[in-house]
């Protein structure tokens, strides 16, 4: 009977694990999902820009979950103020096998220079050429930058990203 009882309990976490760590369904055609659950924002006169660190999930070649982490940060212009705070993060949904191979690779990608469009409930296939969707968090007059450089004391022991998978 006890031994009935632990492979229950066993079957139990390793469910709610799942559903904790990977809380959300990958969208037809997604490569990859990057979420930031807080940013700090600060304002300066006109400037205003959040800082915060993401997770970019995907499918590995094995099929399971694999996650990095990435350093995000987004600014715009903004009314005349000055002000530090914790805000929302974002939520973007990777659909381009470009953008999810230079994200993987460590590269610096300014939404300059990619094409991304904000989302609305549903992914809109017919849209040919994005890659990526903002689901929330960021506006279309917002710049942002994903994989942006660390925190500074990671000048001292070098930029080393690690790979969760499950």
């Amino acid at each position: 009977m006890m031994r009935f009882r632990l492979v229950l309990l066993s079957l139990f976490c390793s469910t709610a694990w799942g559903e904790i760590s990977m809380p959300h369904d990958f969208p037809s055609g997604a490569k990859g999902i990057l979420s930031v659950e807080k940013m700090t924002e600060g304002q300066f006169f006109w400037l205003r820009g959040r800082v915060g660190e993401g997770r970019y999930t995907r499918f590995d070649e094995l099929g399971r979950h694999c996650s990095y982490e990435i350093p995000v940060v987004a600014g715009a212009m903004a009314d005349a103020g000055f002000s530090v705070n914790t805000v929302s993060g974002m939520f973007v949904i990777v659909m381009s096998q470009r953008l999810n191979d230079a994200l993987l690779a460590g590269e610096r990608i300014s939404s300059t220079n990619w094409r991304f469009s904000v989302s609305s409930n549903e992914l809109s296939s017919s849209e040919q050429g994005i890659d990526g969707y903002i689901v929330e968090g960021a506006s279309p007059d917002e710049y942002f930058i994903l994989n942006s450089k660390r925190r500074w004391i990671s000048w001292l022991g070098g930029d080393k990203r690690s790979e969760t998978c499950w």
